[in-house]
């Protein structure tokens, strides 16, 4: 393996374990913001979790953006960049939204426990979707 494989290696690695940090930090957000509204009765499960999701955005973005990814941070990206995350994290909280659908309809188990399992499945689909295409800016996409 030669030095330049292994450093690339090491790299990419560190920016898995980032994005891993990042992401669990923007799920606690999320579940915090929505489970907040939710059982305080402020509101019912599907907006809290727009709230959630919305509040978990900035704080996913900006840590992937200025941590995570900051080896592949080009100046002048930054509007593409978070164009492209928007599009990955709307997609992860369609099927996040989707799931939670199913489970308020079809359980009767409790919907802060549904909310949860909706939050918690979407991460490593965003890790990929953020590495390859967000936060990468090749020089024949400029």
């Amino acid at each position: 393996m030669s030095d330049n494989h292994r450093q690339n290696l090491k790299r990419e690695s560190a920016a898995a374990g980032k994005f891993a940090l990042v992401g669990i930090l923007a799920t606690l957000t999320h579940a915090a913001v929505a489970t907040g509204l939710l059982q305080s009765g402020t509101l019912p499960a599907f907006p809290a979790n727009i709230c959630g999701f919305l509040v978990a955005f900035g704080v996913s973005f900006s840590g992937h953006y200025f941590w995570s990814f900051a080896h592949l941070r080009q100046q002048g990206k930054a509007l593409k960049s978070m164009t492209r995350f928007l599009v990955i994290a709307l997609s992860g909280f369609a099927l996040n939204s989707f799931v939670l659908a199913l489970w308020l309809e079809l359980t009767p188990w409790p919907d802060l426990f549904g909310l949860l399992v909706s939050i918690a499945i979407v991460p490593a689909l965003s890790f990929l979707g953020a590495r390859l295409w967000a936060f990468s800016h090749h020089p024949a996409e400029t």
